[in-house]
Order: structure tokens, then C-alpha cells, then sequence
């Protein structure tokens, strides 16, 4: 079955499904961005601000704590896609290792995704593993 480009009444955040290789071809045809996020190895707020800023390539001037964090993310004036789809890997580890610190950042996406709803633009955030977040309705 061939996935459906998500719209923005899909932004929020979402486990991944099983399979996710045909929607992030589907995400890419349209012209739109993938983004992965690899904080397997992180263990605090430092190294996933540095996950982020390098996925994003935030600009030099990133003050690398969470309000701009938040701030980066919901201006993304340098990037030129019209919208985005994030996968999480190793959350569950981040979790693990910095709980306070992943709130944080879910309440951020969360807050992203809003954001970006409101401007009409694609805003999606998926979990490769089990974050206890609802699961992408597309599965």
C-alpha cells in the first residue's frame, strides 16, 4: 500500500511505524524534509542540543540551551523545505539516562507541532522506539 502524505492536521508526535521506508520516500518526492535525530548516545541536554543543531544546521548563533531550542525550531527561516517529518532514534536511551531532560523536549516538539500547524506547514515528530506516545495513524 502505497502511504498518503501526511497534512498538517497529522503535526504532533507519534511512535513510528514498523516500516517507515515508504513514507520518508513519499516525505522526500514531495519535497519535503527527513530529518533523523540520533540521541542513542546522548545523555544530557548538551549533546542533544547537538544532535538537533547538527540535524537542523542551526545557525552559528544558537545559544544551545531550550529556549533556543524552541526558538530554532519553530523559525527554520534557512531551511527552504515546505515542511518536515523528525525520527527520534534512541529515545528511549535519552529517557533513560536524562527523564527531566526528555519532558523537556517532548513538551517542546509538542509545542513545535502546534506552532507549525498554525502556519499550515508539515511538523511531525516520530519515535523509533516506544516513547508512550500514540501511534502514527497511517500503520
Amino acid at each position: 500500500m502505497k502511504p498518503v502524505l501526511p497534512a498538517t492536521e497529522y503535526n504532533g508526535l507519534y511512535q513510528a511505524p514498523a516500516d517507515f521506508a515508504p513514507l520518508r520516500r513519499a516525505v522526500r518526492n514531495a519535497g519535503l524534509c527527513w530529518h533523523v535525530v540520533d540521541l542513542q548516545r546522548a545523555r544530557g541536554k548538551r549533546a542533544l542540543f547537538t544532535a538537533f543543531a547538527r540535524e537542523f544546521a542551526f545557525p552559528a548563533t544558537f545559544g544551545g540551551n531550550w529556549d533556543a531550542l524552541a526558538d530554532a525550531l519553530q523559525d527554520l527561516s534557512w531551511r527552504t523545505e515546505p515542511g518536515r517529518i523528525v525520527l527520534l532514534r534512541g529515545l528511549d536511551a535519552f529517557a533513560s539516562a536524562a527523564a527531566d531532560d526528555q519532558a523537556m523536549l517532548q513538551e517542546i516538539l509538542a509545542a513545535t507541532a502546534l506552532y507549525w500547524s498554525g502556519r499550515k506547514r508539515l511538523f511531525i515528530v516520530l519515535a523509533s522506539e516506544d516513547a508512550g506516545w500514540p501511534a502514527w495513524p497511517q500503520s
